[in-house]
């Protein structure tokens, strides 16, 4: 993806890579797109912007009109394709994959349209003085261009458009088969011992049999709670074995991708995709993981043996062999036996209602921000509410009482739903000419279990942690002060994106932080100091194994983007990878990348998550004992989340840091440690 307007698209969501734009045949009636009078009126804009002669040419009428009409259509069209990923209506889920599928190909007709590229031309030979953000948008949008091939010949630029459509239409594809994948196990309750009577309670039945689809909430509990091994494989087996015509899907558009990078000129499609990132080069990536991956593979052979030991003991099998499967398993039981920490025991603390007032009370303490429950007005505000469970939220400024952004909450699973936990920007900040401002609006969608009869929702630890990581972007999103679209939010560069939100997940393991919102739900009781305890000291437990999970499935995109012809055998590919990366034996029959959704809005960025983690741990030493200070967190809104893609990301960091970023806290962070002298990862990233 060469643009960062269609990053807006893609960023966290991973809802699109490059389209193309649609031509009917000859003779061919187009389908009607839900969202064709806003590609019109856009294609009005961009008529009236190459029509201006080039001599009168100013930043307002060229650079910021293209700014203008791409705010104006994302945030017309954007929340009619958000829908496909939320509404209960197959109808309107539909209409929402179609609009999906037309915004993707209006970008790429904004993107590759060649009247825009000249008018920036010319109104870059003038040398305009720009200073700032309108200096950088000038650079970028020249710069996103060229990347989309404006400055080949004819000929390769239509085979370039050409290549974006299908590209277009098989990440569409690739997502579709995602999400409507139905695969799911009949259990007796016998093959789901150790799993909670509570949790088992929410599951439908068909007779005896308890029906069991493979969201979050089920396989989490599956794999760390249920001592019967042969569920957990099946559980396995079953996961590696979803969506699995998107093998086909995915082995073209990784070929497409790859002779797009040969059409503009780089080694491979990887090469292509970093340019614009922290990293720069797949060399820098490479570096990165060679420097990691000894370090990791230490403490991941410690926490295979202790765990192998773990069921060997459990099973009373001397010979028993850990596979991927036991390992949540085993690290659960250990947290237990060793350090008294039971996770349903943890749980009666995190009721989903008092981890949301909790973290409310928190951002608006530290960020000098308050947020009402507007969703009584939401119709008012035209607004939509798809589902019962969905609520709205408006976000001021404390000191100015200045109206920020809103913000949706749908937390709960639901039958077609998107399955993991995402944040979707909707609409976009933009300060328009005339002084007038469009404010964010973000949509945060989870999937944490919902309340039962006679208990409320109950959240684990690690789920509390990934409500804390989505409300990082979702701050991210509304707490920006960028005046374009470009640099709006989270449009900063794809390695640093996660950043935010992965320092903010250790907000849950701090004491101060936890005594303000975890209670017993039915006692009120405080979160116990010795559990707490407990699990700091089980903090690291088994963190090389979950590191190289991370390292296999970065390594996995990043080597499907390295072959200069895109010929490649994805299962090949992944095999090798896994035999590399992981110390378990592989599982026969399963093809995890079929359902490995970032291969489509990630593309050869997956690294991203470990490298961005490097700059997410490091921020946070400024906040290490002082989580809820306002003064460090204004700091922080002042210096990171406000200013979006408006300043380059390691300069961002060190200015908050007021010194160079290091790898100690991210080593730490792994349970790795760090000698003193000793290089971390942060040291291989470009100017670290």
């Amino acid at each position: 993806m060469h643009s960062r307007y269609r990053a807006v698209f893609l960023l966290v969501t991973a809802l699109l890579i490059p389209g193309g734009l649609a031509r009917a045949q000859e003779g061919e009636q187009a389908a009607p797109s839900p969202i064709d009078a806003q590609i019109e009126r856009a294609r009005a804009s961009m008529k009236k912007i190459v029509e201006i002669p080039d001599g009168e040419r100013t930043f307002e009428n060229t650079v910021g009109a293209m700014d203008d009409l791409v705010a104006t259509f994302f945030n017309d069209a954007r929340m009619t394709c958000f829908m496909e990923s939320v509404h209960p209506d197959e109808a309107v889920r539909e209409k929402g994959t179609a609009a999906t599928r037309a915004m993707g190909e209006f970008f790429i007709e904004f993107e590759q349209h060649i009247g825009l590229y000249r008018a920036l031309e010319a109104f870059a030979r003038t040398e305009p003085k720009l200073e700032g953000e309108r200096a950088r948008l000038l650079k970028h949008l020249l710069r996103d261009f060229r990347r989309a091939g404006m400055d080949l010949p004819d000929e390769k630029r239509e085979r370039m458009l050409a290549l974006e459509k299908e590209l277009n239409d098989l990440s569409i594809e690739f997502r579709k088969n995602i999400r409507e994948d139905d695969t799911s196990l009949l259990l007796t309750e016998a093959e789901l011992a150790g799993v909670s009577p509570d949790f088992l309670k929410t599951l439908p039945r068909i007779g005896e049999l308890y029906h069991c689809k493979l969201n979050g909430p089920i396989a989490g509990r599956v794999f760390s709670r249920c001592e019967v091994g042969a569920t957990r494989l099946k559980f396995s087996a079953a996961y590696g074995r979803r969506a699995l015509d998107n093998i086909e899907v995915l082995e073209k558009m990784l070929k497409l991708r790859a002779e797009k990078a040969k059409l503009l000129g780089y080694e491979n499609f990887s090469a292509f995709q970093v340019e614009t990132r922290m990293s720069k080069t797949p060399a820098n990536i490479k570096a990165f993981y060679d420097d990691l991956r000894p370090k990791l593979r230490e403490k991941a052979k410690l926490d295979f043996a202790e765990l192998q030991a773990a069921k060997r003991a459990h099973t009373g099998d001397p010979d028993a062999v850990l596979n991927a499967w036991d390992a949540s398993f085993y690290i659960d039981r250990l947290k237990v036996e060793k350090y008294a920490v039971d996770q349903e025991k943890i749980r009666e603390y995190f009721s989903l209602e008092e981890v949301t007032k909790g973290l409310f009370s928190i951002t608006q303490k530290i960020y000098g921000i308050e947020y009402t429950d507007i969703t009584a007005e939401a119709e008012k505000r035209e607004r939509p509410i798809w589902h019962e469970d969905v609520k709205l939220f408006e976000v001021k400024d404390k000191a100015s009482g200045e109206v920020l952004g809103e913000f949706y909450i749908d937390l709960h699973p639901r039958e077609n739903k998107y399955n993991h936990a995402a944040q979707f920007p909707l609409h976009l900040r933009k300060r328009w000419a005339d002084g007038k401002l469009s404010r964010p609006l973000v949509a945060l969608v989870c999937n944490f279990t919902k309340p039962t009869e006679d208990k409320p929702a109950l959240l684990s630890h690690s789920e509390v942690e990934t409500y804390f990581h989505e409300f990082g972007h979702c701050l991210h999103s509304i707490l920006t002060e960028a005046s374009f679209v470009q640099f709006s939010g989270t449009q900063v560069a794809r390695d640093f994106v996660e950043a935010p939100s992965q320092m903010f997940e250790n907000w849950v393991w701090d004491a101060e932080v936890l005594g303000t919102f975890a209670k017993h739900y039915e006692t009120g009781a405080a979160f116990p100091k010795e559990l707490l305890d407990g699990m700091l000291k089980a903090q690291h437990l088994g963190s090389g194994l979950r590191a190289e999970g991370q390292v296999y499935l970065g390594l996995m995109d990043f080597s499907y983007h390295i072959d200069e012809d895109g010929e490649l055998d994805t299962d090949a590919i992944r095999e090798k990878v896994y035999a590399e990366a992981r110390l378990f034996p592989p599982l026969p029959g399963t093809h995890s990348q079929a359902s490995f959704g970032h291969l489509t809005g990630y593309a050869s960025g997956y690294y991203g998550y470990l490298w961005s983690l490097v700059f997410a741990q490091d921020m946070f030493t400024r906040f290490k004992g002082r989580a809820l200070d306002p003064k460090i967190g204004m700091e922080y809104r002042k210096k990171i989340l406000s200013r979006g893609g408006t300043v380059d990301e390691l300069d961002m960091v060190r200015d908050f840091l007021g010194r160079e970023p290091n790898g100690d806290a991210f080593l730490e962070h792994l349970g790795l440690g760090k000698k003193k002298g000793e290089k971390g990862p942060a040291d291989k990233t470009p100017g670290g």
